[in-house]
C-alpha cells in the first residue's frame, strides 16, 4: 500500500466516524469553478456497517453531474442521501434531488440569470416531501481569478412541503400542508489559499414574504485540500436555522464532516 492509499484509507476512517444531521438545502456551489465545457461528475460518499452488540448501517451519499453549453448555459443535477439504521429500525432517511440551470449574460463579470426546480423529504426534520421551484438574479461581487470570489444572489421561490401527523405534549396533530412564497438572498465565497488549500462557504436565507419574521438560515463551509485534479480531502460544517419551525420539536440542526470527494 502506498502512502497515496494510506491517506485515502485513513481519511475514510475518520469520515465514517462522524455524526452527521440532515438538512434539506442542497449545496451546489463546491464544484461550480470546476465545470465547463465538459461533461463533469462529482462524487462524495460516505459509509460505516457494524454488526454485533449493536447493529448499525449508514450509507451517504452526493452526486453532481454539470456541464456549460456554449459558454452562457450552465446545467447541474445534483443528488443527495442519507440513510441510517439502528439495531434494525431506520431513523434517518433523507433524499433531495436539484436541477439548476444558470444563464450568464455577462460572462466576464460572471453575472447570471438561474432558475431551479428541487424535491426532497427529511425524515430528522419531520419533512415528507418538500417541493421547490424559483429562480433569480446573481452577481460578482468582486471577481479574482488567482485568490476567489464574492457573489451576491437575490431571488424567490414557490415552497411547498407536506408533514406527517404526529403526537406532542399529549396533543395529537393531522397531517399538513404548507405552500409559501419566499424571498432569498444568498451569498457565496470562494477563497484561495494556495494551489491545494480553498475555502468554500455558502449563506442561504429565506424569507416568508408574507411574514418576513419566518426566516430560514443555512450556512454551510468547506475547507478544501486538493490532492490532485482527481481527489480532493475535505472537512466541511454546515447549519440550518429556523425562526419558527412547523413542527415544534424540531430543533436547528448542525452537520461536520470529513471526507473525501472524487471527481471524474
Amino acid at each position: 500500500m502506498n502512502s497515496r492509499q494510506i491517506i485515502y484509507t485513513l481519511f475514510f476512517i475518520i469520515f465514517s466516524n462522524f455524526s452527521s444531521y440532515s438538512q434539506t438545502v442542497i449545496n451546489t456551489e463546491s464544484n461550480l469553478n470546476k465545470i465547463d465545457s465538459t461533461f463533469h461528475l462529482f462524487i462524495d460518499g460516505m459509509g460505516d456497517y457494524k454488526k454485533g452488540n449493536i447493529d448499525f448501517f449508514m450509507i451517504k451519499s452526493n452526486l453532481t453531474v454539470g456541464s456549460r453549453l456554449k459558454g452562457k448555459n450552465l446545467i447541474r443535477l445534483t443528488f443527495s442521501n442519507n440513510y441510517q439504521k439502528f439495531n434494525g429500525n431506520t431513523f434517518k432517511n433523507n433524499i433531495s434531488g436539484q436541477f439548476r440551470y444558470n444563464y450568464f449574460y455577462n460572462v466576464e463579470k460572471h453575472h447570471s440569470i438561474f432558475s431551479f426546480i428541487q424535491i426532497g423529504k427529511s425524515m430528522r426534520s419531520f419533512i415528507d416531501r418538500r417541493f421547490l421551484v424559483g429562480g433569480g438574479v446573481r452577481k460578482r461581487i468582486t471577481p479574482s481569478k488567482n485568490t476567489g470570489y464574492l457573489d451576491v444572489a437575490l431571488g424567490g421561490f414557490y415552497e411547498n412541503e407536506s408533514y406527517p401527523s404526529y403526537k406532542f405534549q399529549e396533543v395529537e396533530y393531522n397531517p399538513k400542508t404548507y405552500n409559501n412564497l419566499r424571498l432569498t438572498l444568498n451569498v457565496f465565497t470562494r477563497l484561495k489559499f494556495n494551489t491545494h488549500w480553498n475555502l468554500v462557504t455558502v449563506m442561504y436565507s429565506q424569507w416568508k414574504s408574507s411574514r418576513l419574521k419566518n426566516y430560514r438560515i443555512f450556512f454551510d463551509t468547506t475547507l478544501n485540500y486538493i490532492i490532485s485534479k482527481r481527489a480532493t480531502i475535505f472537512v466541511k460544517f454546515n447549519a440550518r436555522v429556523q425562526s419558527e419551525p412547523y413542527i415544534p420539536f424540531i430543533a436547528n440542526e448542525t452537520d461536520t464532516l470529513l471526507g473525501f470527494r472524487v471527481n471524474i
